[in-house]
């Protein structure tokens, strides 16, 4: 079955009612895509391809499921603060976004008003926010098994080195 963005937001409220595909409040975006123009990291810990296990708390059905790294990028974190364009409640604390997802005028330092471009999660793209954190990179895309839906989440940004683990 092909999936329109409509029928891809469809699907995505019908799974997060039964849990582990909200993220923050919002419908997370599952037809997400590696990035393009970012820098490739040559010195992380964990490579591509390589089995992990989450450690990271960032959406129901993440802490302890089994990924494997999709891409890891040379570029610093960004946990922030935004409202979501349809209205609803602030998000506080959204990790991770990265610089080439908000734009902002100056350098990017916690406190830094920001628009935000990413569309990890619907009604993200264009809102307004703020930086909280800035967590030094590298920055890690993952596709895992959701341990609650069972579902294959494919190519999640982000994750940091610290909330991934090795599978020995």
């Amino acid at each position: 079955m092909k999936m329109t963005k409509k029928s891809s937001k469809k699907m995505n409220m019908k799974h997060s009612m039964m849990g582990g595909m909200m993220m923050d409040g919002l419908e997370m975006n599952m037809n997400s895509k590696l990035p393009k123009g970012l820098k490739k990291a040559t010195h992380a810990k964990f490579h591509v391809g390589q089995k992990v296990t989450l450690k990271a708390k960032h959406m129901e059905g993440m802490y302890n499921a089994k990924a494997t790294v999709a891409g890891v990028y040379k570029t610093n974190l960004y946990e922030i603060d935004f409202m979501p364009t349809n209205g609803g409640k602030m998000v506080k604390n959204h990790k991770w976004v990265v610089a080439s997802e908000l734009k902002a005028k100056g350098a990017l330092k916690a406190g830094k008003k920001v628009t935000v471009l990413a569309d990890h999660m619907y009604d993200m793209k264009g809102a307004k926010g703020k930086i909280v954190k800035v967590h030094k990179g590298p920055a890690y895309v993952v596709t895992f098994k959701d341990t609650k839906t069972k579902m294959v989440i494919k190519n999640h940004k982000w994750l940091t080195q610290q909330e991934l683990k090795a599978i020995k």
